[in-house]
């Protein structure tokens, strides 16, 4: 305990810098005359930028692995006690406590990927906001691959499969969960190929336009380099793991295919948490908030089929509201 305290009083001052830091990215993002000075400003440096694009591409992938190594945030704690049984309330008030501090970290092991800052502030916020309960949902597998039947959230906060029923249809969330985890365990999973696969669902979590339209191009160019850097970084770590040339791209595959279980379980739980949201259950704040709020606006910009009687607008209707009670 000594230990992660340590860790966690040296980390406030950063803490509270990547807060800040987001938000101010974040409201430059929904101003369109400050995302066309951000394009101006990126073309006044485009060699620059070019020139930092050359020395990305030129590390190797042993070194690529090395700076996600060296990314990874610090263990995390709730730093609250909570009183077993859980409660409904309890369950969800610890949960988001701890996605609130693990997305201040997040913010800061994004900024830490090679290439990752020289992406414009549009898409760096893009990409983080469409990809962070991914992120934290494979980060919780991570941890609780050695621990069959228990969901390892933090070192002071493990939780049961049981005990997610005391929260109406968190039960499905984690058995999906550790379904995940389980395949996790089989695959053996090392842990560079795991950095390598969360920083593949950070870059590869945007299924929607980047940028602005003059940017489009130049941003996906700059994209598609990080994901062939991870991708390579990823095929040398199994190539160096002595298993028979073979046997490589299947197991390539077989790491690849976890992602789309990890995106299914980080559906429901959106659907879960803004569900829980819209009823009270727990109040949300702070950068979870915002990244909760910015998804359903997402959702409601959508664009839907004229042939469907529904939308995802209507869907999300009720939950938007919600976004200017809390």
């Amino acid at each position: 305990m000594d230990e992660y305290q340590i860790t966690h009083d040296h980390a406030q001052e950063g803490t509270r810098r990547e807060r800040c830091g987001y938000r101010i990215i974040r409201h430059r993002r929904h101003s369109e005359d400050q995302l066309h000075c951000i394009a101006k400003s990126k073309k006044s440096i485009e060699t620059g930028s070019r020139v930092k694009d050359i020395a990305t591409s030129t590390l190797s992938p042993e070194q690529f692995v090395l700076t996600l190594v060296e990314a990874e945030p610090p263990n995390i704690l709730l730093m609250n006690s909570t009183a077993k049984p859980f409660t409904e309330a309890s369950m969800m008030m610890s949960l988001t406590k701890l996605a609130d501090k693990e997305l201040v970290h997040m913010i800061g092991w994004a900024k830490k990927i090679p290439g990752f800052v020289e992406l414009s502030l549009y898409d760096q916020v893009r990409l983080l906001e469409s990809c962070w309960l991914e992120v934290l949902m494979v980060g919780l597998m991570w941890r609780s691959i050695d621990h069959p039947g228990q969901l390892i959230f933090a070192p002071d906060l493990v939780v049961s499969r049981d005990e997610g029923k005391c929260v109406e249809g968190l039960h499905e969330i984690f058995d999906m969960l550790l379904a995940a985890t389980s395949r996790l365990r089989e695959l053996k999973l090392q842990q560079k190929e795991f950095l390598c696969l969360k920083a593949l669902i950070l870059l590869n979590s945007n299924m929607f336009p980047v940028a602005t339209s003059s940017e489009e191009p130049e941003s996906n160019r700059k994209i598609h380099q990080l994901l062939n850097a991870i991708t390579d970084a990823l095929v040398w770590i199994i190539a160096k793991s002595g298993i028979p040339f073979r046997q490589q791209s299947t197991r390539l595959a077989n790491l690849l295919m976890l992602l789309s279980h990890v995106r299914h379980a980080s559906n429901k739980g959106m659907e879960h948490l803004l569900s829980m949201k819209c009823k009270n259950v727990v109040p949300v704040y702070d950068l979870l908030l915002e990244m909760l709020n910015a998804h359903t606006l997402r959702e409601n910009k959508k664009p839907t089929n004229t042939g469907s009687s529904s939308s995802p607008s209507k869907e999300y209707e009720k939950r938007d509201s919600c976004v200017t009670t809390q």
